[in-house]
């Protein structure tokens, strides 16, 4: 009749004595949900003509939770190439001026939210980038 082996190490060599080391404690962190922008593809345009930007940076999220605010203008839809890869096209109405492009992250707890489910969410905010419309 076979025993219960508790042990595999006991039955291959009897009683061993194996000290593991201590683990060493790290303080934990939750990932930063902050977007940030490395780069743009252009940084200035006319007024009223037809303009495609390129934002490279991290942190950018798909399905509609990523979006580009452009001076007082906000919820610009970008296109989500990666999280380091996103577009959006100025819009065509805006007079001439300085403008700052902002990536807004809505954050809302949880990664996968529940269909037909409304959510507050809190928004996290990029480095801002000045743009010139002439």
């Amino acid at each position: 009749m076979s025993a219960f082996i508790n042990n595999p190490m006991e039955m291959i060599n009897g009683n061993i004595n194996i000290n593991l080391p201590s683990c060493r404690l790290y303080k934990s962190f939750l990932p930063t949900f902050a977007p940030l922008i490395n780069n743009i593809s252009v940084t200035s345009s006319v007024a009223g003509q037809y303009s495609l930007v390129y934002i490279t940076g991290r942190n950018f999220l798909s399905n509609g939770i990523t979006y580009v605010n452009f001076g007082p203008y906000t919820n610009i839809p970008i296109c989500y190439y990666s999280s380091f890869n996103i577009s959006f096209v100025i819009p065509l109405n805006l007079p001439a001026g300085d403008y700052n492009v902002v990536v807004v992250n809505i954050y809302n707890g949880q990664f996968s939210a529940q269909v037909k489910n409304s959510y507050p969410g809190n928004l996290n905010y990029s480095n801002p980038i000045l743009y010139t419309l002439t």
